[in-house]
């Protein structure tokens, strides 16, 4: 496979304000210090381009690390759409090439907002959660 075959470049949306500010700016700087990653551009105050070695890194791995670091990515099904097809096409390039699995985030997946209240609510007689609606007060 040709070198320029595996060099990727693709944008990755955002939803919603970040700690630091701008979503994209902050990620710019976040996404360059990640290993396979060439580039990393803001393309306007939600969306950032980054360029990557598909040997090094894929655009899956990218996109927990951001998500892992705090990002909130664009949720919309075009979106998602997009990226399973993209996530499916680098898997079996990855194949091809004889290469196992993506670099994922070192960072276990910590459930919160609403994934967190779900877990943490009690469990009933017969193991479904309750739905307690004053929970999220305690």
């Amino acid at each position: 496979m040709e070198d320029k075959q595996l060099i990727k470049m693709h944008e990755i949306w955002f939803r919603g304000p970040h700690q630091e500010g701008e979503p994209a700016r902050a990620a710019e700087a976040f996404a360059r210090w990640l290993p396979g990653v060439i580039a990393a551009r803001r393309r306007g105050p939600l969306c950032l381009e980054v360029e990557y070695d598909l040997t090094g890194i894929c655009l899956k791995s990218i996109r927990q690390a951001l998500q892992a670091g705090g990002f909130h990515l664009d949720a919309a099904l075009l979106e998602k759409l997009k990226c399973a097809l993209v996530d499916y096409t680098e898997q079996n390039q990855r194949e091809a090439l004889g290469l196992d699995g993506c670099n994922l985030p070192l960072q276990k997946y910590r459930p919160t907002g609403e994934a967190g209240l779900m877990r943490d609510r009690p469990a009933d007689e017969t193991g479904e959660q309750v739905d307690d609606p004053w929970r999220h007060y305690l």
